[in-house]
């Protein structure tokens, strides 16, 4: 997966305190927000390691709990909302990638933590950089006992398949291992005396407290449980895990030959095979989309041009995967090229998520190249897809079945299964076409056009 850019401004604390209150009235408590505040975060790659491109997170916040004046043995609902939420990264997310985890510190008469969660988020698909969408993270906590108290949000994290995000207060730090405590605070008052025990069946969204603090007057405790993904998984008899395939779907990508850009709409599909491996498991990666480009106005040879796909191994895996498909038969002039279905192999190594985004597609074409992916300039600028697929390597080691296979990748290791794909792609199909045709009407009929074939560099 992409990274995402994320951010969070100094946060003001509105309490509503009465002038005067009797000695056991309930304080109201008022809302934190709505209000500009500032987070720092980290990309984790498969929740793995210190964290790597940091970013911020800006936004306007809303820390609400329900009743707003909790008495003792109350199960209290809290919310915190963002009103845009952070940007997307530089590769798409489809509806429900991103769930959304943060966790709260009981502090004062309390103490202990609660989640939050939005369990679906993004709401819809989200390009590239584009803004993901409101936030609404929801859970319970138990009001064990009597006083003042606090409930500061700690860390919010994004639990994407292959890359996972933290966020703490501003500033660059290890925010999953260290986070530091935002500053998104609410003070109220549980109402009651004395404490009360946490019914045995909380609900499955909070951290209720075990025990009351003997005084209301006690530093609050603001340590954050570990993350739920930061052990790898063990056991040698997993269930299997659903893998992700991507679409069908439709994708818009740009393409280049020579100088020529156009632009090339299909629906795409991206699987695998076995779709819950072990480890050492040879996979099998397929890329199938529905119709390539338009020709241009001179016919294309039989097996002249073979569609080639370059796909990158996230996650616990990492390296390319070479793709390619059989050679095309005689394309007419102006025809639409026709649908392909592209495979390739690699061979998992590590147990846990992995995630195969495409970043390069090739017509390859004994003259010159088109290369097709998501950069404003395919050649100079080039960008990965949004065509993600994810799926789960377990621990156990492969079986027989899973170790045959053949193809044309090599993944995990960093290497290329078939060699160096050249930087070329879709639209380098009708751009050679409309050059050969140039210099036919320019220089007369029976000239024979021969270009030097444009050699490319391998993208991950």
């Amino acid at each position: 997966m992409a990274a995402l850019a994320l951010v969070l401004a100094p946060l003001l604390l509105l309490l509503a305190i009465p002038a005067a209150a009797p000695a056991r009235a309930t304080l109201p408590a008022a809302a934190v927000g709505p209000t500009a505040g500032t987070l720092g975060c980290r990309l984790y790659f498969n929740d793995a390691g210190t964290g790597s491109s940091p970013t911020v997170w800006q936004d306007t916040f809303t820390l609400t709990q329900s009743p707003a004046a909790p008495k003792v043995g109350d199960t209290v609902t809290v919310t915190l909302t963002a009103k845009t939420g952070p940007d997307n990264g530089p590769v798409g997310l489809n509806a429900g990638d991103v769930p959304v985890n943060v966790t709260l510190a009981l502090g004062g008469s309390l103490s202990g933590s609660a989640t939050l969660r939005m369990s679906s988020y993004p709401a819809r698909a989200v390009a590239p950089e584009a803004p993901l969408g409101p936030i609404t993270a929801t859970g319970t906590y138990f009001a064990s006992a009597a006083g003042a108290a606090t409930l500061t949000v700690g860390r919010v994290t994004f639990t994407n398949a292959s890359a996972t995000t933290h966020c703490s207060a501003a500033g660059d730090r290890d925010h999953k291992a260290a986070p530091a405590p935002t500053s998104i605070v609410e003070s109220f008052t549980v109402g009651g005396t004395g404490t009360a025990t946490p019914p045995p069946s909380p609900s499955a969204s909070a951290t209720p407290s075990p025990s009351a603090k003997p005084s209301s007057s006690a530093k609050p405790s603001l340590s954050l449980p570990p993350s739920a993904t930061d052990d790898p998984p063990t056991a040698t008899d997993e269930v299997d895990t659903p893998a992700q395939p991507f679409g069908p779907k439709s994708v818009k990508l740009n393409c280049k030959t020579l100088s020529s850009l156009s632009s090339w709409t299909a629906t795409h599909t991206l699987s695998m095979s076995p779709s819950n491996p072990g480890r050492g498991a040879k996979v099998t990666v397929r890329l199938k989309f529905s119709a390539g480009p338009k020709s241009g106005p001179v016919p294309v040879g039989a097996g002249d041009l073979v569609p080639k796909a370059t796909v990158k191994v996230g996650g616990v895996g990492s390296g390319t995967v070479n793709l390619q498909g059989p050679a095309y038969g005689a394309i007419d002039a102006n025809a639409v090229l026709p649908g392909a279905t592209l495979t390739g192999t690699y061979t998992t190594s590590q147990a846990g998520l992995v995630s195969l985004t495409v970043t390069n597609i090739v017509f390859d074409h004994p003259q010159v190249d088109t290369e097709c992916n998501a950069g404003a300039d395919p050649v100079t600028g080039p960008a990965a897809t949004s065509i993600v697929a994810k799926f789960t390597v377990k621990s156990r080691a492969a079986t027989g079945d899973e170790g045959e296979g053949g193809g044309g990748g090599n993944g995990d290791g960093g290497g290329n299964g078939d060699g160096s794909l050249p930087n070329t792609g879709e639209g380098g199909v009708t751009a050679l076409l409309l050059l050969w045709s140039s210099a036919v009407l320019l220089l007369g009929v029976g000239l024979v056009v021969v270009l030097p074939r444009r050699r490319g560099i391998p993208r991950s």
